[in-house]
């Protein structure tokens, strides 16, 4: 009887975590579109995210982007030729060392990025009006190890 129990609850969790990712996907999208960033991705999104992140500490190099999306160098330069001819993204010289070249956000990019992080603001919030202080504690605990096991495995992938 205890192994249908493990196997139910491997399903449950299956189902939980494709069904999430899906919704929280297709909300960011929905959300991106209603405010007339209809020909951004969530894929691009996280490209300028990152830049706008990585810029005050001056590692907004396409490296540093690259490691911190989680994308091979040749992906992220992809990326970046298409943003830039969107608009959302610029490339510079860095001011210290010629050689190096710096990704930023165009203003229109950081206000794509500004955007982003209000749709995500909107998540949390909806999700933390439903739990009490217990509940929160729990799922943050249990969201602390979820993303513990991602984190590792995605070391042990690259």
């Amino acid at each position: 009887m205890r192994e249908v129990s493990a196997i139910n609850t491997h399903d449950q969790l299956n189902s939980f975590l494709v069904e999430v990712f899906h919704s929280i996907m297709h909300s960011e999208s929905q959300d991106l579109k209603a405010l007339g960033y209809k020909d951004l991705s969530i894929s691009e999104l996280n490209v300028i995210e990152a830049a706008c992140q990585l810029e005050p500490g001056g590692q907004n190099s396409a490296r540093g982007i690259a490691q911190l999306v989680g994308v091979t160098p040749g992906t992220l330069t992809t990326a970046i030729n298409v943003l830039e001819k969107k608009g959302y993204l610029l490339r510079s010289p860095d001011p210290y060392d010629r050689r190096r070249i710096r990704v930023s956000a165009t203003e229109l990019g950081r206000k794509a990025d500004q955007d982003h992080r209000r749709i995500h603001n909107r998540m949390v919030e909806g999700v933390a009006s439903l739990l009490d202080e217990e509940e929160m504690q729990a799922l943050l605990r249990a969201l602390e190890s979820i993303s513990s096991f991602f984190s590792t495995e995605r070391k042990i992938k690259s």
